[in-house]
């Protein structure tokens, strides 16, 4: 039996950065869902219940770190791993482990324009990370070292 896909919600108000961060996705293999705001993002996050969510944090209505404190305080979404992708990290001093703080929880950062192939040896690693932890909760310091 072959292993289903896994499934990444992006959020970007972009509509440029959404149609290629999807056809990168879905030639990775992995199933794709989208929305352009935090809010929008919410309510797809809880009915998909997706294994990673691409972040931006610069959006209107609800912004990156509004949109992850709302993902936070919802019991059966909270533990998706969240990856930021933003123009608030200098894309020149992005080396691949750069973390955007939110509420003393560091989540990985990745700057825009992306870096294809960085970007998804990131997602990969996310994942792989999120099913060695099979279940368990996760602190403030799960975040740190991506």
């Amino acid at each position: 039996m072959k292993n289903e896909p896994k499934k990444i919600l992006v959020i970007d108000d972009n509509p440029g950065m959404l149609k290629v961060l999807n056809k990168w996705l879905k030639v990775a293999g992995y199933e794709v869902a989208e929305a352009w705001d935090g809010r929008m993002g919410i309510e797809l996050t809880k009915r998909e219940k997706p294994d990673l969510i691409l972040l931006d944090i610069l959006m209107p209505a609800m912004d990156g770190k509004e949109f992850v404190r709302s993902l936070r305080k919802e019991k059966d979404i909270k533990d998706i791993p969240v990856i930021f992708i933003t123009v608030c990290i200098d894309l020149e001093k992005d080396e691949g482990h750069e973390t955007i703080e939110v509420d003393g929880i560091h989540y990985p950062g990745f700057a825009k324009p992306l870096h294809n192939a960085r970007l998804l040896s990131l997602i990969r690693k996310t994942l792989n990370r999120r099913a060695n932890q099979s279940g368990s909760a996760p602190s403030s310091d799960d975040h740190s070292d991506q």
